[in-house]
């Protein structure tokens, strides 16, 4: 298996292509979903990207770089999402803001993962092999997404907008599970299942939402 190359280092004064690198990982992903990142060589993963494996090797260095660099782009790839930017506004949901927002959110998930299916066996089997890869990402994933989920629905439940009965901490796991549980069945574990979107997405949001509790009561007016 090739590990490094004495050409990594490239010419002076000359990048490398972005373009080049972006061809090399979509390559990279497609054989490592394929057959696995240990058993793809570089060799392949280069002709794959109609590229040398020299050239590879000054983008990444390593195979080990590469595999690196496939799962940082990959893991991104998932993190990056504009409706999950709403989170972050102080202000906090209603609960049929709560409900449209979910809906956007997974519909914008299931489209981006149509688009690159292979990002999901990538990812799942990468945090099942590499314990350092699974600590790495875990550290990520709570402070970018995690974290800014259950501040928003804290705020929730102060305002009254959705019950207090569960914690933050708990729903937020209750909507990750209930999505992430979702895209892994469909895009990782169960592709060729008869799958209906809209449907879906309808059903996990209402789920979702029976899990957060019926609003508070307002206070009684004074008279």
């Amino acid at each position: 298996m090739e590990e490094s190359h004495e050409g990594s280092r490239g010419k002076p004064g000359r990048k490398p292509s972005p373009a080049i690198r972006a061809a090399i990982l979509r390559a990279a992903v497609a054989l490592f979903a394929e057959r696995g990142a240990e058993a793809a060589t570089t060799r392949e993963i280069a002709a794959a990207a109609g590229t040398t494996e020299r050239t590879l090797f000054k983008h990444f260095g390593s195979k080990a770089g590469l595999i690196q660099g496939v799962i940082a782009e990959v893991a991104l790839d998932l993190m990056r999402q504009d409706a999950f930017a709403r989170v972050y506004d102080p202000q906090p949901f209603t609960r049929a803001e709560l409900a449209d927002w979910h809906r956007a959110f997974l519909a914008e998930r299931i489209a981006t993962a149509e688009r690159s299916p292979d990002n999901y066996r990538v990812l799942l089997g990468e945090l099942l092999r590499d314990a350092s890869f699974r600590e790495r990402f875990s550290e990520i994933w709570l402070s970018s997404v995690f974290a800014p989920l259950v501040g928003h629905l804290r705020r929730m439940q102060e305002a009254g907008a959705i019950a207090a009965t569960q914690t933050p901490e708990a729903l937020a796991g209750a909507f990750f599970s209930l999505n992430l549980g979702y895209l892994v069945s469909r895009f990782a574990l169960g592709p060729a299942r008869g799958w209906t979107t809209g449907h879906d997405v309808e059903a996990i949001a209402a789920l979702f939402l029976a899990a957060c509790g019926a609003a508070a009561e307002p206070a009684n007016p004074r008279r």
